[in-house]
């Protein structure tokens, strides 16, 4: 169950948010064996004077916008870096072709933790419920 935090500017949200949802849960099921309908996401909107991303690191051949958007990921399972690699490129691929984002304005970092660090409701953590379903 992957959580993923989603910062981007304003008019990005407000015109392209549901794309934005849609792509990446696509993404996320068919590339990072998530299930299907496991959708967690929240939305961070910032100004352009609330993100400083570098335009330049780690060397882009062109420039990164001010439209860039940051995808913070979440996992409690680890995946190994075929399945990275291969979100990595279909997120951006999907958000180029259906969206004005461009490649060089998406920046993606997956973090990963263990199912004690979860707790989904009643003040339990995941790895306790786990164990009382066993």
């Amino acid at each position: 169950m992957p959580m993923t935090r989603i910062s981007l500017g304003n008019e990005l949200f407000e015109k392209y948010q549901h794309q934005i949802s849609h792509i990446l849960q696509q993404c996320l099921e068919a590339y990072f064996d998530v299930s299907n309908g496991d959708c967690f996401q929240i939305f961070d909107i910032h100004t352009s004077q609330q993100k400083v991303f570098s335009s330049h690191y780690p060397n882009l051949t062109k420039s990164r916008s001010e439209s860039g958007i940051l995808f913070h990921i979440f996992a409690g399972k680890s995946r190994d870096h075929e399945q990275k690699r291969a979100l990595y490129k279909a997120l951006c691929e999907q958000l180029q072709v259906q969206t004005p984002i461009g490649k060089e304005d998406i920046m993606i970092i997956i973090q990963f933790n263990s199912t004690e660090d979860w707790s989904f409701s009643s003040g339990q953590s995941w790895k306790d419920e786990m164990e009382t379903i066993q």
